[in-house]
């Protein structure tokens, strides 16, 4: 079997999409260990830019910034912005990435900037097969995933963004179903043998539920908040704080007095699938891979309340795998309606899914069939 080079793209806004990336490489390396399987941060992609690229640098940081502080209420300033730059943003100087070894596949888990992405490829390696794989539950602004002037393919893992794909006016041979959003694989691997004993370890009461509190990779101040109100209630729980790289966070945390047990953590390099499986219940924000990963481990979850994310806290809600708060005053409460019915539990089972197998299947499939089709650039 000939030997494959792909690079799978991903940003630094939020989470997610690092998450994803490396979740992907994983599952592609699994099946193909002989390919080449590089996750590519999209700001290695700007380097050649000059103009572009600090700029973005910048506006990335800015944008983790106010979302870790909840300082983020319209998200859609943020993504027409980007639209500016991508339009700005030259294919020749990004091209050179690429230099004499250009990938045979480029999959991209980023939005926004993929008609530039695949431009600059297609002018290194014409044949290459350029991939979108949406991490959202629904594209929140005509053009955020879908770009049907840039011969792509995509593989789809909701029905929302099925029928947006449509609406785009992409075409059925470019679409290729998948299960759900994809995640780390691991998050598929069983569960520890002796999970109190593992509680144990962790310096927690393995007599008690355990839940684990996660806003993503970047972190977020209402960790801090949460801790706070946990300790008005009168539970008996041990608690697990991923702080992610919020520094600040992790520091008042660690430091604070709490009437539970508590393990306070720093961003972790690996996938924190460990924590995930001995919790309860998950505390967080309803981001895509959030959700995904409490489905996949059967975990109740349990939201508070943003601006950013109102399709997947109705998602949520309407699917009946978790609780969505209006504000943290109603923790207690949530925590023990998620721990005295397993009717959050039997509906994560439900939509349990095996996505990330799924697409790498087909990302084999579609890079040893080569491009399908060769459309005009726009």
């Amino acid at each position: 079997m000939n030997e494959k080079k792909i690079d799978i793209i991903y940003f630094d806004a939020g989470s997610g999409h690092r998450s994803a990336a490396y979740g992907l490489q994983r599952a592609l390396s699994d099946l193909r260990p002989n390919w080449r399987i590089n996750p590519v941060n999209f700001i290695d992609l700007l380097a050649h830019n000059k103009v572009s690229s600090p700029l973005i640098r910048l506006g990335l940081k800015h944008f983790n910034w106010m979302f870790a502080r909840e300082k983020i209420t319209d998200i859609i300033p943020s993504i027409r912005s980007s639209f500016f730059w991508r339009d700005r943003m030259s294919v020749n100087a990004m091209s050179k990435f690429w230099g004499e070894s250009p990938a045979d596949m480029a999959v991209s888990v980023t939005p926004m900037f993929n008609p530039v992405f695949y431009q600059s490829l297609r002018l290194a390696n014409p044949d290459a097969r350029c991939v979108t794989i949406p991490v959202d539950y629904a594209e929140v602004t005509p053009g955020y995933w879908f770009t049907p002037q840039i011969d792509q393919d995509y593989l789809i893992g909701t029905k929302w963004l099925a029928e947006q794909a449509r609406e785009a006016g992409i075409s059925e041979k470019f679409l290729h179903s998948i299960g759900g959003i994809i995640i780390d694989p691991r998050f598929y691997a069983p569960p520890p043998a002796n999970p109190s004993g593992e509680i144990a370890r962790l310096g927690l009461d393995p007599q008690l539920p355990t839940g684990i509190v996660s806003f993503g990779g970047q972190g977020n101040n209402m960790a801090n908040e949460v801790t706070y109100r946990l300790s008005q209630d009168d539970l008996d729980i041990n608690m697990i704080f991923l702080c992610g790289r919020n520094k600040d966070v992790y520091e008042k945390l660690s430091m604070m007095e709490t009437p539970y047990k508590k393990l306070v953590l720093e961003y972790l390099d690996e996938t924190p699938v460990r924590y995930f499986q001995l919790a309860d219940f998950v505390i967080g924000k309803a981001g895509a891979m959030t959700i995904n990963e409490c489905l996949v481990l059967r975990k109740p979850l349990i939201v508070i309340k943003s601006h950013l994310q109102s399709g997947h806290q109705a998602w949520v809600r309407s699917s009946g795998t978790g609780i969505v708060l209006e504000s943290t005053a109603e923790l207690g409460d949530a925590i023990r309606l998620a721990l005295g019915s397993d009717h959050y539990r039997q509906n994560a089972a439900r939509e349990y899914h095996r996505g990330i197998f799924d697409a790498a299947e087909i990302l084999c499939e579609l890079a040893e069939t080569g491009r399908a089709a060769k459309t005009a650039a726009a």
